[in-house]
């Protein structure tokens, strides 16, 4: 695990200064303190390397790596878990290797097969890969988005990094102007899905995805995985529980390689549960953590420690995470996201990854089992059991609501009002509402024509359940994994995530959504529960999940730290404020008359952020133009806070 950054310029160019790439490199110091180095081809790229040493600890693993011919030059991030099959290949078409690890096995894996490597790569990861000979650099991110990768793109060349930081503090990001897009994005979803990213000319590079640019400036685009939106299932009942439990558990074993202490996190649900099951079932001994709710009802830590307990799991260290430390953490959460990010689970995140390094380098988590098996249970059951309303027309169905609403019968179905089923999950997954947006923003920024996720009309429902699993694979997981990768790199942690293996991944596409859900118990993840029945046969029935209390610390600590942020601000990334409205907002949630609390964190984390990161725009920079061929389309300490 790293932090990888570098640059291909294009022309005839001054070479980059060695200052601003150790300042660039220094911006990534916390995801890897264990090396350090950066190396350049002349005035042309340069390739910088943070290592956070997990596998093959020697020098031999350090970065950046370059083939034994010279031509190649590669950073990498991440974990391949099929290295070691992918080597023993290589070696018999005549590769040689000087180091033990997975690094030098991408780098010749790409060095002989090119982009078709990639799709065979097991694991998470972010590279760049330069090659001397064509003035070539290319760009590649693992299947699901496990890891960054950001690139800035003018008529100068191309930069790359782990963290968007990186691209705000590089030359050619002076003068950008935010991108109106990934601003409106940011203040309903409270992330900025890919390609997006902030600044104009910025983007992130979507999951499964690969890009090439050489030295002329021309651009090569590919795509080598997609999730797909639907695929016939081929496997239900007893035979999906089977495929899914042995995928499961060789995941696990694979991804237990290590040269440094590793350990798991560990909740009272099924996920992470089932994932300590098959490292106990390794035979090797587990060190789990876990974070308490202090007293709360939805504190899972006792289903967790009675878990350890039966599972044999010797060391589970337990954490409060009381209410009176949102302040404590709050300036570490704003230091550890380098882009505006308005996920508030990021508290307990940031805990628990602080709490297992002082033990531990590497972590396996449960995250990935809702997304993949059906687990948002009340959200799937509540659109799939309205789904046959939608086979009617808007109109009509307008019309029932209204007749519902004025004679008072029943629910009034305010489901029946969207336009669509995708125009529905839409309004659930936003969190700034409309009407809120509106009056607090004077012009504030529609949702992009050509964002696409929330694009569905159908109704039929094995079309709309599968159609569900990949809105929320494409959109909340990437909002999840970018919440874990800044919690752990701030705490220098790997973090790896077995049920996003690619073996797991492609056994849930085959299984059917009913084998998965049941809607009268309104229970999901059927296999995986079977599974950690095997392990576990007395478990909770559903899992509370660990609830941040932001509603009451925007009554109480909180809603202070939000006046001041807003005291006299009179803009936000160039949207005017009507603060009139905003303080309405406050005073109503602060009543208790709605719960407004996920706005309300998603304006006031925008604008911590920006007080911490953003850098007023230096007119006296003229701003390079943005390369017309990419588009949108395409330590264990804390962090001192800042407030």
């Amino acid at each position: 695990m790293c932090g990888i950054c570098g640059e291909l310029q294009l022309g005839d160019r001054p070479a980059r200064d060695e200052a601003t790439i150790a300042h660039l490199s220094a911006l990534m110091a916390r995801r890897g303190p264990d090396d350090a180095g950066h190396w350049r081809d002349g005035a042309h790229a340069w390739l910088a390397f943070r290592r956070l040493a997990i596998l093959d600890l020697s020098p031999a693993g350090h970065q950046p790596m370059l083939t034994p011919d010279g031509r190649y030059a590669m950073v990498f991030n991440g974990e391949v878990y099929n290295f070691a099959a992918l080597r023993a290949e290589l070696e018999r078409l005549g590769a040689g290797f000087r180091s033990t690890g997975d690094a030098e096995v991408v780098l010749q894996a790409l060095a002989h097969w090119g982009t078709a490597a990639l799709d065979r790569l097991n694991g998470m990861f972010a590279l760049g890969l330069y090659d001397r000979q064509e003035r070539s650099l290319l760009l590649a991110r693992d299947h699901a988005g496990i890891k960054p990768l950001y690139y800035l793109q003018s008529d100068a060349g191309i930069f790359f990094a782990s963290q968007y930081d990186q691209i705000m503090r590089h030359p050619w990001a002076a003068g950008r102007p935010v991108s109106a897009d990934a601003l409106g994005l940011y203040l309903r979803l409270g992330y900025i899905p890919a390609p997006r990213a902030l600044l104009e000319g910025t983007f992130m590079l979507p999951p499964g995805a690969w890009l090439r640019l050489d030295g002329v400036g021309r651009v090569e685009r590919g795509t080598y995985y997609r999730f797909p939106v639907y695929q016939k299932p081929e496997l239900r009942g007893a035979a999906a529980d089977e495929a899914v439990n042995a995928a499961v558990a060789d995941a696990v074993r694979r991804q237990m390689v290590s040269d440094v202490p590793l350990g798991a996190f560990l909740s009272g649900g099924i996920d992470s549960p089932l994932v300590v099951a098959n490292m106990r079932a390794t035979g090797r001994p587990v060190r789990a953590y876990t974070i308490g709710a202090s007293g709360d009802p939805a504190d899972e830590s006792a289903d967790a420690a009675a878990y350890a307990r039966q599972l044999g799991v010797a060391n589970h260290v337990v954490e409060p995470f009381t209410p009176d430390r949102a302040l404590d953490w709050l300036g570490t959460v704003v230091e550890a996201c380098g882009e505006p990010f308005a996920d508030h689970s990021i508290f307990p995140t940031l805990l628990v990854s602080n709490l297992a390094r002082r033990d531990m380098t590497v972590m396996l988590s449960g995250d990935g089992g809702d997304e993949l098996f059906w687990g948002y249970a009340e959200r799937f059951g509540s659109v799939l059991r309205s789904a046959p309303d939608f086979r009617e027309g808007y109109w009509r169905r307008s019309a029932r609501w209204g007749a519902r609403r004025v004679l008072n019968a029943g629910q009034a179905h305010k489901n029946l009002r969207a336009r669509d089923i995708g125009d529905w999950y839409r309004q659930k997954h936003t969190r700034l509402p409309a009407p809120w947006l509106s009056a607090i923003f004077e012009n504030a920024p529609a949702w992009p024509d050509d964002f696409d996720l929330f694009a569905y009309d159908g109704w039929e429902p094995d079309a709309t359940a599968q159609w569900l699993r990949w809105n929320e694979f494409v959109g909340h997981l990437s909002m999840v994994l970018l919440k874990v990768d800044r919690a752990s790199m701030a705490n220098s942690l790997e973090v790896r995530v077995p049920l996003l293996d690619r073996e797991v991944i492609d056994v849930a596409c085959r299984v059917d959504w009913q084998s998965c859900l049941d809607l009268g118990t309104g229970l999901g993840k059927l296999p995986l529960r079977h599974a950690l029945a095997r392990h576990l046969p007395a478990q909770t029935t559903a899992k509370r999940g660990f609830q941040i209390p932001m509603a009451a610390w925007l009554r109480g600590p909180l809603g202070e730290v939000f006046r001041d942020a807003f005291a006299g601000r009179r803009e936000l990334l160039g949207l005017a404020i009507h603060r009139p409205a905003l303080v309405d907002m406050l005073e109503n949630h602060v009543s208790g008359q709605d719960d407004l609390s996920r706005g309300l964190w998603t304006l006031l984390s925008l604008a911590l952020w920006h007080d911490r990161h953003f850098r007023p725009v230096d007119s006296s920079v003229v701003r390079p133009a943005v390369a017309t061929t990419i588009s949108s389309t395409v330590a264990t300490t804390t962090v001192p806070s800042v407030l």
